[in-house]
């Protein structure tokens, strides 16, 4: 007989709330599987915010009457840290969860693994015609995803989120892998996979506890350097800094949470190197995403010369009068968009390496 259960219903990703699904809609076979263990205690760990679904749970527990249950709230803003057995065991002791540890606890389940099927629910979002909630078997080719999915425009890559934490291209379609993500993201050929990265690198700050230097000061150094790579303030030597500090990292982390971001990096170099080194390099992004290396420009062909457009800029970055052809100035910029919401004549296009062809300065319209 098992001392305890441990079941924790906290989303990973707010976005991905499989947990909580499965527990609401699946509740007495949920409570069967953790009856059947015969534990001497279980738990069931929630979300503050699900104290409707803890109340379902206290009063279907009734018709087991020898399974002593006990419901905890916590709050789930640090969906990371509660898969991990550390420091959810720690939550069972009245702490705050922090890891302490990379070692997995055979008593402690996520709501699906008590479901024991080999089926998995997850979440997909990005460049996709299929959002939400999909099903797929646990062993499956990331290809047989995409396909499900319909990628917007030419597929480019694909994030598995934590605890997988890696982002693969074109050649790892079809290689079988292990699902056990509840959320991935899928993106096309308008995406910057450097700006993909570092949003994903800007979500580890909130989940890093600060226990361990390389953790939590790891997490802080990825996210200067990628910063600074889509400021256009890259340096030629960051990518090997990035590869060093990812590879120390995963050694020295006291738990595999930092050490996710690191192997998410790892994996971003591995399959996109060419990509993310081009913002460096070549001062460019071709996907046109990283503002820094955008510029915003005015169609001859189609600007009416309205004003619209300058009245909008509060930079003064837009020359023309009415009835002449507008120009952008380049140096007051700031690229913050506001001229294309405001041109009905979709007359201005942002560009990234290649630009089109425009006037110097002002000149009369031809329509």
């Amino acid at each position: 007989m098992n001392k305890y259960i441990i079941c924790n219903s906290v989303p990973t990703y707010k976005e991905a709330p499989v947990s909580k699904d499965i527990l609401k809609n699946s509740t007495s076979q949920i409570l069967e599987n953790i009856h059947s263990k015969k534990a001497e205690k279980n738990y069931i760990v929630l979300d503050y915010k699900e104290k409707e679904l803890q109340s379902k749970l206290e009063s279907e527990a009734k018709n087991y009457p020898d399974m002593v249950l006990e419901t905890i709230l916590v709050d789930g803003s640090f969906g990371f840290a509660y898969r991990n057995s550390s420091a959810i065991l720690k939550v069972i002791e009245g702490e705050k969860p922090i890891p302490s540890s990379m070692e997995e606890n055979e008593s402690v389940y996520t709501v699906e693994m008590l479901l024991d099927t080999d089926e998995k629910n997850v979440y997909i979002d990005g460049s996709i015609k299929k959002k939400g909630k999909h099903v797929f078997k646990k062993k499956i080719a990331p290809r047989e995803i995409i396909e499900a999915c319909s990628v917007k425009g030419a597929f480019k890559g694909i994030y598995l989120g934590y605890p997988m934490s890696i982002l693969l291209g074109e050649a790892d379609l079809d290689k079988e892998l292990n699902l056990t993500t509840d959320y991935i993201c899928i993106f096309d050929e308008f995406d910057c996979i450097l700006d993909k990265l570092k949003n994903i690198a800007e979500a580890y700050t909130k989940e890093s506890c600060g226990r361990c230097v390389f953790g939590f000061e790891g997490v802080t150094q990825i996210n200067m350097i990628l910063s600074d790579i889509s400021q256009k303030k890259g340096k030629s030597s960051d990518i090997a800094l990035l590869l060093d500090l990812c590879s120390e990292m995963k050694n020295q982390v006291l738990c595999e949470i930092d050490g996710t971001l690191a192997s998410t990096v790892i994996s971003a170099i591995s399959n996109f190197r060419e990509e993310i080194e081009e913002h460096i390099t070549k001062k460019t992004c071709k996907a046109a995403v990283c503002s820094k290396f955008i510029t915003y420009h005015i169609l001859a062909d189609k600007c009416t010369g309205c004003t619209e457009c300058a009245d909008a800029c509060d930079d003064d970055a837009i020359l023309g009068k009415k009835k002449f052809i507008h120009v952008i100035d380049q140096d007051e910029c700031i690229q913050c968009g506001e001229c294309v919401k405001a041109c009905d004549e979709q007359a201005i296009v942002k560009a990234g390496a290649i630009k089109p062809r425009c006037p110097q300065k002002p000149i009369p319209c031809k329509r």
